[in-house]
């Protein structure tokens, strides 16, 4: 592999690891309202590691800081012939990292790429606590992008799209039960340090088995794991970019009155190849107009 390929391989695998979270879930997130239902969410999701398992690694000094807050608006909607949820999602982001491989640290803050889409339901069925749909969320490259930075960037000068399948179902009274079958799609970036970036689909399994402990209150478990996400750079094939890992946690959600909820969100990578081994704590605010 060419000199300049070697040195842009660490900043292209930190850039596949830090990005990963970006479609994540919480859990009961498919539970549907009435339509005419608008709900404003805000997320402050915080990311820390002080290891990046892989190859790339080889002195064992990587690191990253990713502080972010991110707003999310969507409508529950009939226009869709079927209960529907147009929604955006814009993002300030805040990146600070020691990629593998690299002498010193480096930072970027800004406005990171914009996301539109929604959620189509299958089944909506409340009474039986029983939900399925379609979750599609588009990332357009309008985020502040610096080529010479890729791997702290706030943007990634290429179009993504997040395509999530979900099954909902109550179990008893008190349980619920979701699985999340999810693919994530890259376009081309063709200014990454000055050659051009491809990557191959990440998939990933997001379940979640949540509990009521009071009428307001319930506990979530979480398990995620992902595969895939290769990537290839002025059309060679990046080695060890292959990414797998698995993810456990736990959500604690609160409803303060009918409009308003908190939730307090801790995940932590429990096996990791090639990609930061993170810990992320999420805290949102849910407000129903």
């Amino acid at each position: 592999m060419p000199y300049r390929l070697v040195r842009a391989l660490p900043a292209l695998l930190a850039l596949a690891g830090a990005g990963a979270q970006a479609a994540d879930l919480n859990a009961r997130d498919f539970v549907s309202a009435p339509v005419g239902t608008r709900l404003g969410v805000a997320y402050l999701p915080l990311t820390r590691a002080n290891s990046y398992h892989g190859v790339a690694d080889a002195d064992g000094k990587a690191d990253l800081s990713v502080n972010a807050v991110a707003w999310r608006q969507l409508w529950f909607s009939d226009i869709c012939a079927s209960l529907c949820t147009p929604q955006f999602i814009v993002s300030y982001v805040d990146t600070e990292a020691r990629l593998p491989g690299a002498a010193s640290h480096s930072r970027e803050r800004g406005i990171g790429d914009p996301q539109v889409g929604g959620t189509l339901f299958f089944i909506n069925d409340p009474q039986h606590r029983t939900y399925s749909g379609l979750l599609a969320l588009l990332g357009v490259p309008l985020g502040e992008y610096h080529a010479s930075a890729p791997g702290v960037s706030p943007g990634a000068n290429r179009w993504a799209l997040h395509l999530n399948y979900n099954y909902t179902q109550g179990v008893g009274e008190r349980w619920l039960l979701e699985a999340n079958l999810e693919a994530q799609l890259y376009g081309r970036n063709d200014d990454y340090l000055g050659s051009t970036l491809t990557q191959k689909p990440l998939y990933r399994l997001q379940a979640f088995a949540s509990y009521d402990l009071t009428p307001s209150t319930y506990g979530a478990l979480r398990l995620i794991h992902a595969d895939g996400g290769e990537l290839t750079l002025a059309g060679q094939r990046l080695d060890d970019s292959h990414q797998r890992y698995t993810q456990a946690g736990f959500e604690l959600g609160h409803w303060l009155d009918r409009r308003n909820q908190v939730l307090l969100g801790l995940t932590r990578n429990i096996a990791t190849h090639n990609a930061y081994a993170q810990d992320n704590l999420l805290l949102r605010f849910v407000h129903v107009f």
